[in-house]
């Protein structure tokens, strides 16, 4: 068995960021759609945040998936694609934290 390390050029990086833009206000969009409150938006997004700032960037992600399940959105391929490299993981994550952070802020001020 090999242990591959894969590093991520800098133009995978741009494209995990971009996939993070295209994909976070969908995703949040959709939560909103089924629970109708900003409440369970900010729940999963706590959880979120503190699974990845503990060290458990796989089970945020795992988290993001059935999120997707649970709003009955199909799970876009660039984020299944990222399931067999753990940096791509990290790295999707905190760019889906901080596009959901400026969600938040335009939640905030709709209501």
């Amino acid at each position: 068995m090999t242990n591959e390390t894969h590093t991520l050029s800098p133009a995978k990086i741009e494209l995990i960021s971009n996939v993070s833009g295209a994909y976070s206000a969908p995703f949040w969009d959709g939560l909103r759609e089924v629970t109708g409150t900003l409440d369970t938006i900010r729940k999963i997004r706590s959880v979120l945040e503190t699974l990845y700032f503990t060290g458990n960037e796989l089970e945020s992600y795992n988290l993001i998936l059935a999120v997707y399940d649970l709003i009955a959105i199909e799970i876009p391929l660039d984020v299944i694609g990222l399931e067999p490299y753990p940096e791509a993981i990290k790295r999707f994550i905190i760019e889906f934290l901080l596009d959901t952070h400026d969600l938040m802020i335009d939640y905030e001020n709709e209501g």
